[in-house]
């Protein structure tokens, strides 16, 4: 799924492409020109976070597209792709166009204070891959600011460093109880954790789709981490009267093979509300001290890097899964 910040600066992009500054057209090499610049353009934007992004790239600059055009799309390839990282290592680029952007060139921001929210966006990133929280809330709050549309792409990295810093002061109590789904038996954390490297918390609820499009995956992950010594614990979340019917079928129909406990979250000491759960699905990543490794999705890459890290020879299993809801 393309991120939403690209949605939303796409959506600019179609407002920009409403006005285009007209083309004087004197010969009929530059109609040609003109033409090249086109199509060019138009494969640069479809080829975002593909593989032919780059041969799109090349092209561009062989058909004169305007170097601000063509950073805007290396920009966009980035936010296609996810890499937080790249987008960081980018923010000086960018930030050397902060007085030369002229909307009249760009294909893709109509405002230039949505361009200056996209330079301190970088910045951003850039202070959080250096661990300078003080900075990134310096430049994530002037992006709001110049750019409150794009608030829902922002947020997330709030978030996320929050729940980062929270997970740091948490020790799981592995005295807790968790009654099975299946038999309504209690067993404790520390019992599941029982000579094993860690235990995986799989918080899940039936009513989700996403849940149910990647139960496949979800099945070969669990089998892949039995076999690493790390079991996972399948905890349902949710009130409602019959969800302990509806979370029995996809465990008998949909889930039957997976290696894991089903266990349901109690009602006194939620540890979906301890462990901060605000999407479903969320996996954790808990060591046998009660130390927090991992809390977030499991299409997330550190998930599979904290696994890795706890048992050298873990393989990540072929995986479709995709993030959405």
């Amino acid at each position: 799924m393309k991120s939403l910040l690209l949605c939303l600066i796409l959506g600019t992009y179609v407002i920009a492409l409403e006005n285009p500054a007209p083309l004087e057209i004197d010969s009929a090499t530059d109609t040609q020109a003109s033409k090249d610049r086109e199509a060019a353009l138009e494969k640069l934007f479809a080829t975002l976070g593909q593989d032919e992004f780059a041969t799109a790239l090349k092209e561009a600059k062989q058909a004169d597209v305007h170097p601000q055009v063509l950073l805007e799309a290396r920009f966009l390839n980035l936010i296609d792709l996810g890499d937080n990282a790249a987008i960081a290592a980018m923010a000086p680029e960018l930030n050397e166009k902060r007085d030369s952007f002229d909307p009249n060139h760009s294909e893709v921001f109509a405002l230039k204070d949505d361009w200056l929210a996209i330079i301190h966006y970088g910045q951003a990133l850039a202070a959080l891959e250096k661990n300078n929280k003080g900075d990134f809330k310096k430049h994530i709050t002037e992006a709001f600011w110049l750019s409150p549309r794009q608030a829902q792409a922002f947020g997330p990295h709030i978030e996320r460093l929050q729940l980062e810093e929270a997970m740091q002061s948490i020790r799981l109590p592995l005295n807790q109880s968790l009654k099975s789904q299946i038999d309504g038996q209690l067993a404790t954390l520390a019992q599941h954790m029982e000579g094993r490297k860690a235990i995986i918390l799989y918080f899940w609820n039936p009513m989700s789709q996403e849940i149910q499009i990647n139960l496949p995956d979800f099945v070969v992950t669990t089998q892949t981490c039995h076999l690493n010594n790390i079991p996972v614990l399948a905890i349902l979340t949710g009130q409602y009267p019959d969800i302990i019917q509806d979370a029995e079928i996809i465990r008998k129909e949909d889930a039957a093979q997976a290696q894991c406990a089903w266990l349901i979250d109690s009602n006194k000491k939620l540890l979906s509300s301890l462990l901060r759960v605000r999407d479903i699905p969320t996996m954790v990543i808990i060591s046998p001290e009660g130390k927090i490794l991992f809390n977030g999705h499991p299409a997330d890459k550190e998930f599979w890097i904290a696994l890795e890290n706890l048992s050298p020879t873990f393989k990540r299993p072929n995986s479709n899964v995709k993030k959405g809801s």
